[in-house]
């Protein structure tokens, strides 16, 4: 003769079964959760810093472009002043001094896609090494179409009106989340490049 569980007991059999299953599915989606929530973060971290960057491109370019009117000069058309420019933006995204290159000798670089004008995309070995550096690239174009890769002392006249001043960043991000370095590897090249046009007066 077969003994029959009452009611309540197959009730909180079923009940633990449940429970169990529950702590297995709980287990196994918040594992892929907290993928791509750190998934998540890695990306925000590259945008808030490609953000950074194109600030801070923009900004040396600007501050290396004006034209001091009184003076008939551009105070600040060289490598040391726009550099500071390039710095002092950079230090509100967190980065110092020693993360900070002026590569002075390549000033211009040489894109991959061949461009006349030093846009993106650049090589690889344009990149920094290192990640959480940055490498600062500063072109100059005279109004002729000459291209000068540094200038160490501002021009004390107006020659270089209507010319062209390119300043590029370029960094390697470092990514911390394994599943996304198991997409992109250890990290991922940024850059940007901003371009002024270079005041002066007739």
């Amino acid at each position: 003769m077969a003994l029959e569980m009452p009611a309540g007991g197959r009730t909180l059999v079923h009940r633990k079964r449940q429970r169990g299953q529950s702590l297995v599915e709980f287990a196994i989606s918040s594992m892929v959760l907290l993928l791509l929530a750190m998934g998540l973060i890695d990306l925000s971290r590259a945008f808030y810093y490609s953000v950074s960057l194109q600030g801070a491109a923009r900004e040396g370019a600007r501050h290396g472009a004006w034209f001091n009117t009184a003076a008939r000069e551009n105070n600040f058309l060289d490598d040391a002043d726009v550099l500071r420019a390039v710095s002092d933006s950079l230090y509100g995204a967190g980065f110092k001094d020693p993360q900070i290159h002026l590569m002075q000798q390549a000033g211009c670089l040489s894109p991959t896609d061949g461009n006349g004008v030093s846009n993106k995309p650049y090589p690889a070995s344009a990149f920094p090494a290192t990640s959480q550096n940055v490498n600062v690239y500063i072109c100059y174009t005279d109004p002729n179409g000459n291209s000068r890769g540094s200038i160490i002392n501002h021009p004390t006249d107006n020659s270089m009106w209507l010319g062209d001043i390119n300043v590029s960043l370029l960094m390697r991000f470092q990514l911390i989340t394994p599943l996304i370095q198991g997409l992109f590897g250890q990290g991922l090249n940024l850059a940007y490049n901003e371009h002024f046009t270079i005041q002066g007066k007739p």
